[in-house]
């Protein structure tokens, strides 16, 4: 099945989630099943890892910096993940269906090597039809790795200004080995001040 795109995160349908007078916080889990990305989402499991699409609101009269923002999942503080890292991670090595393939590929090759190159010659090159599909297959797994890299390394959470009012939207990492039932953002007191408000 084709892999959906998340460059439109801020269009997902988010719950209600936490709201107080720092922060307003949603966000949806399974990222990496419910765009079929299966074999990631197979991988993020036995690793402890969720992929998550958040969307945040500074509700404070002041700028929030990314990384005063810590995550936990009911009383238990989750480790954030760094997206760079983590695209690495879930990208398909191959796709699944060259596995399909690879049988009527080696069978066609033997078919093609059995033959006399002096019996005859039609003049036209004999590439194998199932072995193009295979490489199209494989062109599209590189593409969708890219446009996944693209999606997690399009937000760092450590890069972003909260202005007060304005909802930002994006990927971020976690490591729980509990479901998240209950994911929070709380918002840590920092000793530095943000001195442009026009950064975003």
């Amino acid at each position: 099945m084709k892999h959906r795109t998340l460059t439109r995160v801020q269009d997902w349908s988010y719950p209600v989630g936490q709201m107080d007078d720092q922060l307003s916080f949603s966000y949806v889990d399974n990222i990496l099943e419910k765009t079929n990305n299966k074999q990631g989402a197979r991988w993020a499991k036995r690793k402890n890892i969720h992929v998550v699409s958040i969307r945040l609101i500074n509700n404070s009269k002041q700028p929030i910096h990314g990384t005063q923002l810590a995550f936990f999942n009911g009383d238990e503080q989750v480790e954030l993940l760094h997206n760079e890292w983590l695209a690495k991670k879930v990208r398909q090595r191959f796709s699944p269906l060259m596995i399909l393939f690879l049988p009527i590929v080696l069978i066609e090759q033997a078919i093609y090597e059995s033959v006399d190159d002096d019996d005859y010659d039609d003049g036209v090159e004999h590439e194998s039809i199932t072995m193009s599909v295979a490489e199209q297959v494989d062109d599209f797994r590189v593409k969708e790795n890219s446009t996944l890299k693209d999606e997690l390394m399009n937000f760092q959470l450590a890069n972003q200004i909260l202005m007060p009012g304005k909802p930002v939207y994006g990927i971020i990492g976690v490591r729980s080995k509990s479901e998240l039932k209950s994911l929070r953002a709380v918002c840590r007191n920092s000793n530095f001040e943000i001195l442009s408000s026009q950064m975003q």
